[in-house]
């Protein structure tokens, strides 16, 4: 981010200071805290509770398929898969794919950095246990796309989830120069539309008897973890989420004098895990721990150090960092990028001062996985969830804080 980037939040954090001033002046009413939580599992008292055994892959291959859930809007579906050998092609995929035409014509056609995944294209599916593999919605952030964190999609996989991942054109990368080649959708219809793709393929299709929709966890990052708060509200199915670099603005301010909690979060028998970077200037950590104190369920807070809104969240960062990361890439080969894109696609991507991405994504995959096999019921007791699990991490340990 340039001299004009950094201008430019420090006017923001100015503004924001203005106005939590002037709310302070005008008169405003913060909600009341929901009473401490009673009667969850404490994990720094289990057998596992510092180990930190899920930073590394799990047991299973992983295999990949793409569906499309709407003429023009697609799904990729994540899930275990049978042994593959180590010469088994891993997918890659290009950012150029994900662009408006329109955008995508503007580029030199040379401007098209890949990323490589950790998932095995049209793999057979492994057997799954008991009632099928439990089953994960990931919601992408906005001007983002279906395949922003492999890193995290394709490691849950490997642990015994199936993930969905839908195209949110309405919000996503593709709306960007260009009409989405879908009809327009709320996010909540796109969901819709995503269940009702992963029934036939557990029922009839290639998942067939792999995968349980019982159990159904939304995560998502940024848009996507406001997304997921939401479905876990509007879902009958949804007892747990997960919001990465998201929260929960609560603190009253002169725009929003009596903030409101949603409704997800009132509930005491719902469990919420709200993970995200402490130098995150999109999603600030004050409404990421506005949002941890308000949920009324029990809780958990990872504040990964060293992070913004991307480097430990997403592939984004990664994503030709060595010819200058997307934005630059963008620029140089002749693309528009409006300040407001560069913001969200740039912020954690310097390094130093930001960790690389593969030097904190194992702290996000650990909490992630942990707390998804616990809820979901693959692991009897909260494994690696205790306290002390965050010394594993070495300069990347976060802060972490649970409330049962």
């Amino acid at each position: 981010m340039g001299l004009l980037g950094h201008r430019r939040r420090r006017w923001a954090r100015t503004a924001a200071a203005g106005v939590l001033s002037a709310a302070a002046i005008v008169g405003g009413c913060a909600p009341v805290a929901p009473p401490d939580h009673e009667g969850g599992v404490d994990p720094d008292l289990v057998s596992g509770a510092n180990d930190a055994r899920y930073t590394e892959r799990g047991p299973y291959d992983v295999g990949v398929l793409t569906v499309e859930i709407q003429r023009g809007r697609k799904m990729e579906v994540w899930y275990p898969a049978v042994p593959q050998g180590a010469s088994a092609p891993k997918e890659t995929y290009f950012i150029r794919d994900f662009l408006a035409p329109g955008f995508a014509a503007l580029l030199r056609p040379d401007v098209n950095p890949p990323f490589s995944t950790d998932a095995i294209r049209g793999a057979a599916p492994a057997a799954a246990p008991g009632a099928g593999f439990p089953l994960v919605l990931f919601s992408h952030g906005a001007m983002s796309f279906r395949l922003q964190s492999t890193f995290l999609t394709t490691h849950l996989a490997s642990w015994g989830f199936v993930v969905m991942s839908p195209d949110y054109f309405e919000r996503g990368l593709q709306s960007l120069g260009g009409t989405p080649p879908a009809l327009p959708r709320t996010a909540s219809q796109v969901t819709d539309l995503a269940m009702t793709a992963m029934t036939d393929l557990s029922t009839t299709g290639s998942l067939a008897d792999r995968v349980d929709l019982s159990r159904l966890f939304p995560i998502g990052h940024s848009a996507g973890g406001f997304q997921s708060t939401d479905l876990a509200d509007r879902r009958v199915d949804v007892s747990s989420w997960i919001a990465m670099s998201a929260g929960a603005p609560l603190s009253p301010t002169l725009l929003n004098p009596f903030p409101q909690v949603p409704a997800a979060m009132t509930d005491p028998d719902a469990a919420a895990m709200w993970i995200t970077g402490r130098d995150d200037e999109v999603a600030l950590l004050a409404t990421v721990r506005d949002a941890y104190r308000y949920t009324a369920g029990e809780r958990k807070l990872v504040v990964v150090p060293r992070a913004g809104h991307n480097n430990a969240m997403t592939d984004i960062c990664e994503i030709g960092r060595e010819d200058g990361g997307l934005i630059g890439i963008a620029r140089s080969g002749g693309l528009p990028v409006p300040d407001a894109v560069a913001i969200l696609a740039e912020d954690g991507c310097d390094s130093p001062p930001n960790f690389l991405g593969p030097e904190v994504w194992p702290v996000v995959r650990h909490f992630v996985t942990a707390e998804l096999r616990y809820r979901a019921g693959l692991d009897a007791e909260p494994v690696g969830l205790g306290s002390g699990v965050v010394s594993a991490f070495g300069a990347a340990a976060p802060e972490y804080e649970h409330a049962e």
